[in-house]
């Protein structure tokens, strides 16, 4: 696991190093604004199961990375990989210490659910339960220093089914953050930006309106205008995880408004063509 791990850092460190040979100088390399490379790499993949031969009552667990060859990048999109997400835990400052913690985490993971699925299968009357955790961060596409993301989760613990969602992230490769919702719009835009959402998601979704959207404009605000969302050609499209906007028979919501309503709502530089 050691040696995977270093390989691991050096290919993400590596991609990193070869984009800034092309460069004339590290200032020159450092002003420019990077062209993502993206290499996929399988970060954990753990499978252990009570009945291997069946391949039954199973602790699985796979999550995967595509490096940018960035590495500030890099680093924080890791930091969306981590299984604890704990905002009180101070965040690694390299790429090696957040792949350290990440493949700790995954260790603790299957060690708890495997011994679950023991105690489970030693009942006097044994039950099924099965874990299985799958996260995975993919790069989308860049434009100019704009570069999007795609994180897809899932996790099952038990029960009918498990609980997924998609993440998206926007980061501009100049100012090296990560983008918002405030980010895109113009000043005084919310207003009009929760209008045509929310009559999008009536008129695609009328069914569900009156059970799953509140009827306070305070609470609508704080759902519809999420910072989930992601550029395509079409438009800019606002992602909802299942029970936030429907029953978890309709899977995720997504609600895509096309550039020609958001003239007067992004800001030009974030307009398709601009």
């Amino acid at each position: 696991m050691q040696g995977f791990k270093l390989f691991v850092t050096r290919a993400i460190l590596l991609g990193g190093l070869s984009l800034g040979a092309f460069a004339n100088s590290a200032l020159q390399a450092e002003q420019r604004t990077p062209l993502i490379v993206p290499q996929l790499l399988n970060l954990v993949k753990h499978k252990q199961c009570f009945d291997q031969a069946a391949e039954e009552y199973c602790a699985d667990l796979q999550i995967e990375f595509e490096a940018t060859g960035v590495p500030w990048l890099d680093l924080a999109l890791l930091a969306k990989l981590d299984m604890q997400q704990d905002a009180g835990q101070q965040a690694p400052s390299s790429i090696a210490e957040q792949l350290q913690r990440i493949e700790q985490q995954a260790d603790a993971w299957l060690s708890e659910s495997y011994a679950d699925i023991q105690e489970a299968r030693a009942a006097p009357e044994p039950y099924f339960i099965a874990y299985d955790y799958r996260d995975s961060l993919r790069f989308i596409a860049q434009r100019n220093q704009l570069a999007s993301f795609k994180q897809f989760f899932y996790a099952y613990s038990g029960g009918a089914h498990g609980m997924h969602h998609t993440s998206y992230a926007l980061y501009d490769l100049d100012t090296r953050q990560q983008l918002l919702l405030p980010d895109l719009l113009q000043r005084f835009a919310e207003t009009k930006l929760l209008e045509k959402l929310r009559e999008l998601y009536l008129e695609d979704y009328p069914d569900y309106a009156q059970s799953w959207l509140s009827g306070s404009l305070a609470e609508q605000t704080e759902t519809l205008l999420t910072d989930n969302f992601v550029f395509d050609e079409q438009g800019l499209t606002f992602s909802y995880a299942p029970y936030v906007l429907g029953p978890y028979s309709e899977g995720e919501i997504r609600l895509t408004l096309y550039y020609s309503q958001l003239q007067d709502i992004l800001k030009p530089e974030y307009l398709l063509g601009n």
